[in-house]
């Protein structure tokens, strides 16, 4: 269950006679003709030919671990409280036309990322050539392979807590018996190791799901 089962990725062709060979060689079966710059497959089962059988299992979106932990520290009426939240062993393929972004026209979203774009001087890419909508190989629309599957564990900060109870002499002469002030963010930090700046919980390929949020607060408790 929610298994990914796609192509593997090899690399990127670094020139036109590149893509050419290995055309020739293992064939094309994506109706996109490789060009200099796309990304180059991988025979997976040697039969030497490029075919669906050549997909293999590259992972799952369930998690193989789900965990998290508290850490709550005092001293001299401060307070701290800690709360991480994470998950391991799971990723998930986003797409490559809508994450990361397009070149279709005006209203195009291309991130960042593509700066470091594969190019006749820049052999030694993150990502492959600049294409237009799907007219390309690499694209995730047209082939789905491990080059646009993300490893989404993370940990991340889910609560902190700061806090400070005043001291009970300072409340004797009006009536208090405690007060504590304190400050509370959610969803502080994260570490990941995704390729661009995306929430790893993220359930949506689209990445169309309603963004997770960072809110601070500041409180005061009163005990009569």
């Amino acid at each position: 269950m929610n298994s990914y089962y796609i192509y593997r990725a090899d690399g990127f062709f670094n020139s036109q006679e590149e893509a050419d060979a290995y055309t020739a060689k293992y064939g094309n079966p994506f109706g996109k003709t490789f060009k200099a710059g796309d990304l180059r497959y991988v025979d997976t089962n040697k039969d030497g030919k490029l075919t669906a059988d050549d997909r293999e299992y590259c992972g799952s979106s369930d998690p193989k671990i789900i965990y998290g932990f508290n850490i709550n520290a005092g001293w001299k009426g401060i307070d701290l409280s800690l709360m991480f939240n994470g998950a391991a062993g799971v990723k998930r393929l986003f797409d490559g036309y809508e994450v990361y972004g397009n070149f279709s026209g005006d209203a195009a979203h291309p991130a960042t990322i593509w700066r470091d774009a594969w190019t006749p001087d820049n052999h030694d890419a993150s990502m492959p050539r600049i294409f237009y909508d799907t007219n390309s190989a690499s694209s995730s629309r047209s082939v789905q392979s491990d080059f646009w599957l993300q490893d989404t564990s993370y940990l991340r900060l889910k609560n902190l807590q700061l806090g400070y109870t005043l001291p009970k002499g300072w409340l004797n002469s009006v009536g208090v018996e405690n007060i504590r002030i304190y400050y509370s963010v959610e969803n502080l930090l994260t570490f990941d190791k995704m390729k661009i700046n995306i929430d790893p919980e993220s359930t949506s390929q689209r990445l169309s799901s309603y963004p997770l949020l960072r809110t601070h607060a500041f409180g005061v408790n009163v005990t009569f």
